[in-house]
């Protein structure tokens, strides 16, 4: 007896040093115990919100632009606007209607459901179909000579905030041409585009000379227009994007009267147009139809 209580003692001793010699693991957590099986969850690495996507290319129809960075696009029947950089993409010599080709990238712009930025990178006219040569552009591209223009053409003009479709018919003057939409007449002897239901709503278009002086054109703008009051020279963003384009737009405005002076470069001509627009009802159908005509211009 006093043997088998010894063994007893000994194997109970035996049994508690090899459970103290045994280091007890913590328990995992739910979401350790997810990331333990899926090592990989953890690890990969979230998309980035600027990321760029590769170069793409389109074409479409020149609208305008929205503000001093900004062109706006027509693609297959959707208006997309595009950021640009004055620096490397230049929007002089294109206006409203222009057919061009061009290349943009896509930026993932950050936030949920952010969408994406078009940024433009290079942009041309579309060579005319006829394959006749040409010189080059200030933004880089192949401008083609004016082919046999269309008798009438279509345009999309804001009015009252909603964009709809008006059809111009092809006027041609001494060295250009423009289309003029119904309810206005375009006298191509003196190159005055008037409204019809009023006529003291005109612009007058002259064609300039090679060579002709900026300071001589501001100069005798700001005394002609400052005799309605004073004169401001709007800033590119301001200039209207209905106009496809002006390298110099001044104003002089009184109670009943408002009259611009603006300068308008096409392919490397320059226009010299003068507006007279009165302050009446008339002005709101004025203004759309009248610098989409100018923005048709085109030599000849």
């Amino acid at each position: 007896m006093k043997k088998l209580t010894i063994l007893l003692l000994a194997a109970v001793l035996a049994s508690g040093l090899a459970a103290c010699g045994k280091k007890e693991e913590p328990a995992l957590s739910p979401a350790q115990t997810e990331n333990a099986a899926s090592p990989s969850a953890a690890s990969s690495p979230s998309a980035s919100p600027d990321a760029v996507s590769e170069t793409k290319q389109g074409t479409g129809e020149f609208v305008g632009l929205a503000d001093s960075h900004t062109v706006e696009i027509t693609m297959a029947g959707e208006s997309a606007s595009f950021q640009f950089d004055e620096n490397t993409t230049s929007m002089t010599g294109f206006k409203t209607g222009d057919q061009v080709a061009f290349e943009y990238v896509e930026k993932a712009l950050e936030g949920k459901d952010a969408g994406k930025q078009l940024i433009l990178t290079k942009i041309n006219k579309e060579l005319i179909a006829n394959g006749k040569g040409g010189g080059t552009n200030q933004a880089g591209g192949s401008v083609q000579p004016e082919a046999d223009l269309p008798a009438t053409k279509e345009f999309t003009l804001t009015l009252e905030g909603d964009k709809e479709k008006r059809t111009g018919k092809l006027a041609e003057a001494g060295g250009y041409a423009l289309y003029v939409f119904d309810g206005f007449t375009f006298d191509a002897a003196v190159g005055k585009l008037s409204m019809d239901i009023d006529k003291d709503y005109y612009v007058e278009i002259e064609k300039l000379p090679s060579g002709f002086k900026w300071d001589e054109i501001k100069t005798d703008a700001e005394k002609e227009l400052a005799a309605l009051g004073e004169v401001r020279e709007l800033k590119a963003d301001e200039i209207s994007p209905m106009l496809g384009g002006a390298s110099l737009m001044m104003i002089g405005s009184s109670d009943k009267l408002t009259n611009e002076v603006i300068v308008k470069e096409v392919d490397g001509i320059g226009y010299l147009i003068k507006v007279n627009m009165p302050h009446t009802e008339a002005s709101e159908g004025f203004g759309p139809f009248a610098f989409t005509s100018l923005s048709s211009i085109s030599n000849q």
